[in-house]
């Protein structure tokens, strides 16, 4: 992609003109909903163009005037909860994260993420991962608040209701043709590869698992890591940043989904 400056236009390869911009932080279904708002809306998206799709937003500014690209945004998230889990995972290999060996120091020692093009890369440091979380999105919510258009989904919605989620960012970007939510959409069989606007790879799904619903499930993910990890994962969480993404209520909605194997797991030690 070429791009002409922080405010101006986005021209991805090939002379198209990107009309969305999408950001989100790592393993948070960026490249899901790039994939299908590309396929289903027809609409061009940009990631790293001005700025980083994983980065905390920039203070750009001209004059008194805030510069955001000029192109609506659609934040993605998942709860902190399969976030931070994913980004454990994620940490094992050889990513843009700081490699962790187990879960529980995961959760409390400085989380450290870099960019995956920039040469030299550059590399920012938080003081754990759910800081970075909470900066992220109250950073997007903070742009929402100025009058940018700014559009939040939710990673499990999107993977359980891609037609309504779909329909909603059509009406977000007040398309001559609002997507219809009764419309049948297919997610990708296999999990897609990690991307940005710089390296291009071929098939974006080569060498890649099957696409694994259960990642967006709470209760697969408090299972896994336990009532106590989630306990402090949630200690470290913003209520004003919950409810910014869509989750007003989400500490409810853990002790909701709360079953035997996550108590067990609480037992029998850290991981």
């Amino acid at each position: 992609m070429t791009s002409p400056g922080p405010g101006g236009s986005r021209t991805q390869a090939g002379g198209t003109v990107a009309r969305i911009r999408i950001m989100g932080t790592p393993k948070s279904g960026t490249n899901l909903a790039k994939h299908l708002v590309e396929a289903y809306l027809g609409v061009p998206v940009v990631f790293d163009q001005g700025f980083w799709k994983h980065g905390i937003f920039p203070a750009l500014m001209n004059g008194r005037a805030l510069q955001y690209g000029d192109l609506p945004i659609i934040v993605m998230s998942k709860d902190p909860i399969t976030q931070l889990l994913s980004w454990f995972r994620f940490t094992r290999h050889n990513s843009i994260l700081r490699p962790a060996k187990h879960f529980g120091s995961f959760l409390n020692q400085p989380f450290e993420i870099r960019q995956d093009f920039t040469r030299p890369q550059m590399e920012y440091r938080f003081r754990a991962p759910a800081d970075y979380w909470n900066q992220f999105y109250f950073a997007m919510e903070a742009l929402r608040r100025t009058g940018t258009p700014v559009h939040f989904v939710c990673y499990e919605q999107l993977v359980a209701t891609p037609a309504l989620c779909l329909s909603s960012i059509s009406r977000f970007l007040d398309l001559s043709t609002p997507f219809e939510a009764s419309t049948d959409v297919t997610i990708p069989r296999h999990a897609l590869v990690s991307s940005n606007d710089i390296d291009r790879s071929g098939d974006p799904a080569a060498n890649e698992s099957l696409f694994n619903p259960s990642r967006a499930d709470l209760a697969a993910a408090l299972a896994r890591i336990g009532w106590r990890n989630a306990h402090r994962i949630l200690r470290d969480i913003d209520d004003d940043v919950l409810e910014a993404t869509g989750r007003a209520g989400f500490r409810i909605t853990c002790r909701q989904a709360i079953g035997p194997a996550a108590i067990l797991r609480s037992f029998i030690g850290f991981w």
